[in-house]
């Protein structure tokens, strides 16, 4: 199946896709809204919910707004380079539940943390990004397989 004919495919049978959806491929974030489904030999999400998946939506573009100073981009216009997103994604996620004082090591439950932080602090502008940012940079993506 060549790139083209996946994206086509991806689109028509995912009308929801999860906007989290590296993170969860990650295996560093797990989310109750998400369902997994297999195209091409890849693992996909999709979203049970419209309405959380558009919450998820505003923080991530937050979260990509805020790492321009700190990537020091210019211009975002949608998904930044793959381990850039990674970091963005997943460090974001790890902030935030961090604010919200669940000490685990990964995200259980992306939705339920995203929902419970825009509870805390009113709305997904009003959360503490330069505080997210710190954990956006400290995340370390697992480190790249050597051939033996």
């Amino acid at each position: 199946m060549d790139e083209d004919e996946y994206r086509k495919t991806y689109q028509q049978i995912n009308e929801t896709r999860c906007i989290f959806e590296k993170a969860l491929c990650s295996l560093y974030c797990a989310c109750s809204k998400s369902k997994p489904f297999r195209l091409a030999d890849r693992t996909c999400y999709g979203c049970h919910s419209p309405a959380d998946q558009q919450q998820c939506v505003a923080l991530l573009e937050h979260l990509r707004n805020q790492t321009k100073f700190v990537f020091k981009l210019n211009d975002i216009d949608g998904p930044l380079p793959h381990n850039k997103e990674i970091r963005v994604q997943n460090g974001g996620l790890s902030g935030l539940q961090k604010m919200i004082g669940v000490k685990a090591e990964k995200v259980a439950d992306v939705q339920a943390v995203v929902s419970q932080a825009i509870n805390e602090f009113g709305s997904i502008d009003k959360l503490p990004y330069d505080l997210l940012m710190q954990s956006v940079m400290a995340f370390k993506a697992r480190p790249k397989r050597r051939p033996k």
